[in-house]
């Protein structure tokens, strides 16, 4: 069974646990730009770069402070 992980990087804060948690390498850092109050502001959040790698353990779904996250089959 394949799975995908589905996420809103604008709901994201950027803890980081979903990158420390999984042990497959699904999850990256990636720089992104935003704007706020009219500034262009650089951040990195987490990002699922390899999702071919997921399991479906969910992990990072539950361990997700902000809820952003969402492990589906594919």
């Amino acid at each position: 069974m394949k799975f995908r992980v589905e996420f809103d990087p604008r709901r994201c804060g950027a803890a980081g646990e979903c990158v420390d948690v999984c042990k497959n390498g699904v999850w990256t850092w990636k720089e992104v730009e935003s704007r706020f109050l009219g500034m262009r502001i650089r951040r990195r959040i987490p990002f699922p770069e390899n999702q071919e790698k997921c399991t479906g353990c969910r992990k990072c779904e539950r361990i997700c402070p902000t809820r952003c996250v969402r492990v589906v089959e594919a």
